[in-house]
C-alpha cells in the first residue's frame, strides 16, 4: 500500500497583517519548512477560528467577536489547505450573515468545510476522503457556548454524547480511519479536565482512532488509549491574538503518515515570530513529553486542576456579585487566596451550596441557562 500523509493544523485566523493574508503572501506568513509540510501532504485541514465576512452586526455574547475580510481566504488557498472545520465558539459571532459569507467564500475557492451551518438541518458534521488507498473520515464537533443551532438559527455541531457516539459508531463501519476534531477544553490549560478525558475515552471506545482538541490555544498533552491517539490541546497554528504569547505563541502541526494499513503521527512544533508561523529548530518537545508522562502516571494531575480552578474562582464569584469596583481593585492587589477569603465573608454557606447545585445539576443548568437568556432579553 502506498505511503500518504495528512496534515492537521490547529487554530487559524488572520487577526493581524491582514493585507498579507488578502494578497496570499504565504512566504511572509509561514516559514519555508512550514510551507513544505503543506506542499507534500495529500490533504491539509485546520480550524478556522472566526468568520470571513463584511457583516457588522455582532452576536450578543461574552468574549471577542472575530471576523476578517473574505479576501483573506487567499492565504488559506495558496498554502494548500483544502478542508476547514467550522465547529467552534466563534462561527456565530456575526450571526447568519457571518456563517453564510464564510461558507460562500470557502466554496468559491474550492475549500471544503464541515461542522457548522445556517440551521440545525444544514450542518454537515463529517466528510470522507480517500487518501493513500484508505477511506479517512473527519468528524467535527464543538462544545456549547453561544453557538447553539435550531431549525431557524445558525450554529455548530455540538457535543451530545448519545448522538455523537452513535455518529462515530456508524462512521467507523464506513471508514478505515476516523479522525475527530474537537473544539473544546479549558483555554490556556495544558492538561485535560477530568470530564474532557472521560469524553475523549468514550469517543475512542466508539471508534475514533485520532481525537484532537483545539480551542485551548496552547500545547497540552497526548495519550494513547486502547490504540487511539488523543491530543488534549494542539495549540495555535496562526492565531496572533491575546495577551499571553508565552502560552499561545506555540502549536503543533500533526503529520499523519499512512503506510501498510497503519498510521504514524509526527509532531512538528511551530511558534509565531513577528506575525510569521516558524518551524522550531531544534524541535524541543521535552516539556510536552514531561506533561505526557505526568498524565500517564497521574502525578500531581488532580491537584494541578484544583489549583487552576482556584485561579478563576475569585473572578467568577466577583462577577456573580456584579463586579463591584472596590472588589475589582482588591482582586488586582491581593494574592488569590487572600481575595478568596475576603469573598468568603460575602457569601453564606447556603448561597454557595445553591450556586453549586445550579451549575452542577444538568436539570438546573438547562433551567438556569434559559432563565438567564430570558433575563438578558428583558434588559435589552
Amino acid at each position: 500500500m502506498e505511503t500518504a500523509s495528512v496534515l492537521i493544523a490547529g487554530d487559524y485566523f488572520p487577526t493581524k497583517h491582514r493585507d498579507l493574508f488578502s494578497s496570499g503572501q504565504t512566504d511572509m506568513l509561514f516559514s519555508k519548512e512550514v510551507i513544505s509540510l503543506f506542499q507534500k501532504a495529500e490533504l491539509s485541514v485546520c480550524n478556522l477560528e472566526g468568520v470571513l465576512t463584511t457583516a457588522t452586526e455582532k452576536r450578543a455574547k461574552c468574549g471577542p467577536c472575530l471576523k476578517a475580510d473574505p479576501e483573506t481566504v487567499k492565504a488559506i488557498k495558496r498554502l494548500g489547505i483544502s478542508l476547514v472545520t467550522l465547529a467552534n465558539n466563534h462561527i456565530t459571532d456575526y450571526g447568519s450573515q457571518g456563517v453564510e459569507d464564510t461558507i460562500t467564500c470557502l466554496e468559491k475557492e474550492g475549500i471544503a468545510h464541515f461542522g457548522a451551518g445556517l440551521n440545525a438541518r444544514q450542518i454537515r458534521c463529517f466528510v470522507k476522503r480517500r487518501i493513500g488507498g484508505r477511506l479517512i473520515g473527519f468528524y467535527s464537533v464543538a462544545e456549547t457556548v453561544f453557538n447553539i443551532p435550531d431549525e431557524s438559527r445558525e450554529g455548530a455541531n455540538l457535543y451530545d454524547e448519545y448522538r455523537v457516539c452513535n455518529d462515530l459508531r456508524r462512521l467507523k463501519k464506513e471508514c478505515d480511519l476516523l479522525i475527530v476534531l474537537y473544539h473544546g477544553g479549558v483555554e490556556y490549560y495544558r492538561f485535560p479536565t477530568p470530564w474532557l478525558r472521560i469524553r475523549f475515552h468514550r469517543m475512542a471506545d466508539c471508534g475514533a482512532d485520532i481525537i484532537v482538541a483545539q480551542h485551548s490555544h496552547c500545547i497540552g498533552t497526548k495519550e494513547m488509549y486502547n490504540g487511539s491517539y488523543l491530543l488534549y490541546g494542539q495549540g495555535n497554528f496562526h492565531f496572533d491574538y491575546g495577551s499571553r504569547p508565552e502560552i499561545t505563541g506555540t502549536g503543533l502541526l500533526l503529520e499523519l503518515i499512512l503506510q501498510n494499513g497503519s498510521f504514524e503521527i509526527k509532531h512538528h512544533q511551530i511558534h509565531l515570530e513577528n506575525g510569521k508561523a516558524v518551524y522550531d529548530n531544534p524541535q524541543d518537545l521535552s516539556a510536552f513529553e514531561e506533561r505526557n508522562h505526568r498524565l500517564e502516571t497521574g502525578e500531581t494531575f488532580d491537584s494541578e486542576f484544583s489549583a487552576y480552578c482556584e485561579e478563576w474562582t475569585g473572578k467568577w464569584l466577583a462577577e456573580f456579585r456584579g463586579n463591584k469596583y472596590a472588589e475589582k481593585v482588591l482582586r488586582k492587589i491581593l494574592p488569590e487566596q487572600q481575595f478568596l477569603r475576603f469573598l468568603r465573608r460575602k457569601y453564606d454557606d447556603h448561597t454557595v451550596l445553591r450556586m453549586l447545585e445550579h451549575i452542577r445539576g444538568e436539570e438546573d443548568v438547562e433551567v438556569l441557562q434559559q432563565g438567564l437568556m430570558d433575563f438578558f432579553s428583558l434588559k435589552k
